[in-house]
């Protein structure tokens, strides 16, 4: 693309970077447009976010800002490509992935209430009332709007000057009452304040990593394939309507139900063949005991 904006990336990264983000991330680092600048060094992350942004905002002419944290995946170029090139018009927009959990999660973005947001192909963006930041690319107008409200802090500190653009805040919420807005919720507020709106481009799909315990009962469950997803929000509870479609037993190496007779037949056959040796060692047991 000839007139693609110049992209700052500015990962925060915390210990390491995973092969499965490096691996998503290489499409992106060999296009000259996108520049690779990780964010490292600092556990306060509202601090490492303004660092960055700061960085970005005083020492580069790049157009767009994008966060990438280390931890997101599976993102596709074209995607990217497609949300820092809507910020021209949009300003914020971001990619949406769950929070880390698998028996209660939900979006880590914080849908506007009752707005239906469908999941699929139309990359229209959906405004949003607060966007998370792993997967956000915002525009230098943003920044520059919001650094004329607010002190550089550590000047004496050289590059690693910065606004605090990120610092999370008290908000007192209609329905919630006061609540504390982490750094990226207080992004999007501050932004908001300043006239600008935060958005999502629904047709990315992204992956959250995070640590899950495998048990033997994850053979038992229905996994879904990847399909048109709508997601609607009223107050702290979620909808979800798909058509749930289900992944077949056979692309998880399950027996096929009404299918796979010789497969069957061959459990069947190793269930009586287990069955005749227990019988024989148990036959075996009491002879030897026998006086």
């Amino acid at each position: 693309m000839a007139n693609a904006p110049k992209v700052y990336v500015g990962s925060a990264v915390w210990r390491s970077v995973d092969p499965l983000h490096l691996k998503s991330l290489l499409q992106l680092l060999v296009d000259p447009h996108y520049g690779y600048f990780p964010q490292v060094g600092d556990a306060l992350i509202e601090r490492a976010r303004g660092m960055s942004a700061s960085y970005f905002l005083r020492k580069t002419d790049a157009e767009v800002h994008l966060s990438l944290d280390s931890d997101i995946i599976e993102f596709k170029k074209e995607a990217i490509d497609q949300m820092c090139e809507q910020t021209r018009k949009y300003d914020i927009v971001g990619g949406v992935y769950i929070c880390r959990s698998v028996a209660r999660t939900f979006p880590a973005t914080f849908f506007e209430e009752g707005v239906k947001v469908t999941f699929a192909h139309d990359p229209t963006p959906v405004p949003v009332k607060w966007v998370a930041t792993g997967c956000l690319a915002v525009h230098r107008r943003v920044f520059e709007k919001m650094a004329e409200t607010m002190p550089l802090l550590h000047e004496k500190d050289g590059d690693r000057a910065f606004y605090d653009f990120y610092e999370t805040m008290h908000y007192n919420d209609p329905s919630m009452g006061w609540i504390k807005l982490s750094e990226d919720y207080a992004f999007s507020e501050r932004a908001k304040d300043l006239g600008f709106t935060s958005y999502i481009n629904p047709a990315i799909r992204l992956g959250h990593l995070g640590q899950y315990a495998h048990r033997l009962e994850d053979m038992a469950q229905d996994i879904l394939q990847p399909q048109a997803l709508t997601v609607e929000r009223s107050g702290r509870y979620w909808r979800i309507e798909c058509e749930g479609l289900k992944e077949t037993p056979e692309s998880m190496g399950r027996l096929p139900e009404g299918k796979g007779e010789e497969i069957r037949q061959r459990f069947e056959n190793n269930g009586r063949g287990v069955r005749r040796r227990n019988q024989k060692n148990e036959r075996k047991a009491l002879t030897t005991a026998s006086p």
